[in-house]
């Protein structure tokens, strides 16, 4: 297909950086499909893109104009072929859900949807933890291939999310650029994984503010890992970064950026 045909607001003209890739989530009567198309990354990591529903010649019915969705992987119908549900960050981070026959509208607000798997059963809209996702969390491996040299966690799946489909509001078409402000009373689901609490510990405790983790100099993020599990020099430490900076510190920076060079005083790790 021709991804010109799908350009629509809020891109006026197709960027330079946009992918011309358009791929397809079809409804399971084979009458409707998703077209997904003009993906671009906003900023590191994160992407934004245009979607249609079109009819099984290809007849653009609706472009939703100007909302967009972050990915085209956690698209999905239910079972008559209905009603379709995609993520936006277009009203806070969430779901759109489009009713086929008349277009009307709902937004499930939910807190982070990147870890969730949605699907429809019967009348019931599941959220389910990404297994995938879940395997990262409790990955002790760096994104280097390296072990990991601070103390890390163990996460559990938490319950999935059942939301009947007759407790949402569905609103006319023409109130889809008004739905962050219709829903904005509405609940917001959280699907977070538990936390199992720390792994045991074997390696070293920070010795100074230049100790090296990972390659990389002691940052503030792996020393509220130090702290959180126990340590004390860890913790006296962080509460001096935070006195410092009013709690206004960037979990990236170095530690002795903020502190300059300190040895260990604690004993005892």
């Amino acid at each position: 297909m021709d991804a010109s045909k799908l350009l629509r607001k809020p891109y006026l003209v197709k960027r330079w950086d946009q992918s011309e890739e358009v791929t397809f989530v079809p409804s399971p009567d084979k009458k409707y499909k998703i077209a997904f198309s003009h993906f671009v990354e906003e900023r590191m990591g994160s992407y934004k893109g245009l979607f249609s529903l079109l009819d099984e010649a290809d007849n653009i019915i609706d472009g939703f104009e100007p909302v967009t969705t972050f990915t085209d992987k956690k698209c999905c119908w239910n079972d008559d072929s209905s009603i379709f549900a995609l993520p936006t960050a277009d009203f806070n981070y969430g779901y759109l859900l489009v009713k086929v026959a008349d277009l009307s509208v709902s937004f499930l607000k939910v807190a982070n949807p990147y870890p969730a798997i949605l699907q429809f059963k019967n009348d019931v809209l599941v959220f389910s933890y990404d297994e995938y996702q879940l395997s990262l969390q409790n990955s002790t491996q760096t994104f280097g291939g390296g072990p990991l040299e601070i103390p890390s966690k163990v996460y559990l799946k938490p319950p999935d999310i059942e939301v009947p489909l007759n407790e949402l509001t569905f609103f006319p078409r023409k109130k889809l650029g008004k739905l962050e402000e219709l829903t904005k009373s509405a609940r917001q689901f959280r699907l977070d994984p538990i936390d199992g609490g720390f792994r045991e510990f074997k390696g070293v405790f920070p010795q100074s503010t230049k100790q090296i983790y990972n390659t990389r100099q002691l940052e503030v993020y792996q020393l509220e890992a130090f702290a959180e599990y126990g340590d004390e020099q860890s913790a006296k430490w962080l509460k001096a970064i935070k006195d410092k900076t009013k709690d206004k510190y960037s979990k990236w920076e170095k530690v002795v950026n903020y502190l300059g060079l300190q040895e260990r005083e604690i004993t005892g790790r």
